[in-house]
């Protein structure tokens, strides 16, 4: 039935008042913690080793609940990132539900580095080497705390967070099944900052060979270090040089010599995500992969493009992260911290 004219006048009337006074609808957010997998995060978590050095880092733990033996991926990020920016833009944490392993995310302080940039360019033992053993120390706490595999111990990172991941594998070679690095500095080229950018910009100059034995734990080239390394074709800050050399210095350290041919593929042609594939295998495990990203520039691959330094293009290099490091163990890992 119909309502007087009267009220309907003064119907019309109050909402007119009401739209006009009603404060604009907010376009609905998803929850933060959804771009962070479904799982528990932990964030400003902090860490102190015997000699009282401090590292913070985030935790995450993939849903359903944690289980004994599970594998722990540690991530390390770039320049100016934090351990929350790196998690959201490579959506590793996702691949963790998926896969069942923690995660682990240190964090550079801006104390030590202003840019929170790892110092990869300073590998003695008192500026790089020294936050390679602490990320270390921190990773055999975790292992022994969560009752994490020994055997399946990773390590991954961008930019100076690759040449960090590097310096971690090659120094604690019996803690680290495999290693990734993404648009990642050839290994022990940079003794300063300055020199740093001279090796971003055009690689190495130097025999490849002797500047990992500068750098590395003697042992790393008897046990090997299985690796993955990811490089843009069109980086501006890091030279694709670089990746190519990256390749030649793990090619020698896992005794994979010159007979050893690459199996090369050209993946997701015409498209995007297009990237040259080569790999070294020892039998049927690949040993040694090198992704050239065609279109990819300095940024992680297929990760979260609102985040600063992660782009949408590329294969999503979290999953090929993961994918190779599935298959990996160290046989006779550490058990517990010494």
């Amino acid at each position: 039935m119909a309502a007087p004219k009267a009220t309907r006048k003064r119907t019309a009337s109050a909402r007119k008042t009401a739209v006009k006074l009603a404060p604009p609808a907010a376009t609905p957010r998803p929850p933060a913690v959804s771009s962070l997998g479904g799982g528990r995060w932990e964030a400003s978590r902090q860490f102190s080793d015997g000699a009282g050095r401090q590292l913070a880092f985030a935790r995450y733990t993939p849903a359903p609940a944690p289980r004994a033996g599970m594998p722990v991926v540690v991530m390390l990020h770039g320049c100016r990132q934090t351990s929350l920016a790196f998690a959201r833009g490579t959506r590793m944490n996702q691949w963790a539900d998926a896969g069942g392993f923690m995660v682990l995310y240190p964090q550079q302080s801006m104390t030590r580095q202003v840019q929170r940039c790892w110092r990869w360019f300073q590998p003695d033992a008192q500026h790089g080497g020294a936050e390679a053993d602490l990320i270390a120390a921190l990773i055999r706490s975790e292992v022994a705390r969560h009752d994490l595999d020994p055997e399946r111990v990773y390590i991954a990172g961008l930019s100076a967070g690759a040449g960090m991941a590097a310096l971690v594998a090659l120094r604690h070679p019996s803690l680290i099944a495999a290693v990734a690095m993404h648009s990642g500095p050839v290994v022990g080229d940079a003794h300063s900052a300055a020199s740093g950018i001279g090796t971003m910009r055009r690689g190495s100059l130097k025999p490849l060979l002797p500047l990992l034995e500068g750098v590395a734990d003697p042992a790393v080239f008897r046990l090997g270090m299985p690796a993955l390394i990811l490089q843009g074709q069109l980086d501006p800050a890091v030279a694709p040089r670089n990746g190519k050399q990256l390749f030649e210095q793990f090619r020698a350290l896992n005794g994979l010599g010159p007979e050893a041919l690459p199996v090369e593929r050209v993946l997701g042609l015409g498209t995007d995500k297009a990237y040259r594939r080569m790999d070294l295998l020892r039998g049927r495990k690949t040993v040694l992969r090198l992704c050239e990203i065609t279109r990819l520039e300095h940024a992680w691959s297929g990760g979260d493009a609102s985040v600063k330094y992660h782009a949408r293009g590329g294969p999503d290099a979290s999953a090929l992260v993961w994918r190779f490091f599935q298959g990996l163990r160290r046989t006779g890992a550490e058990q517990r911290e010494a």
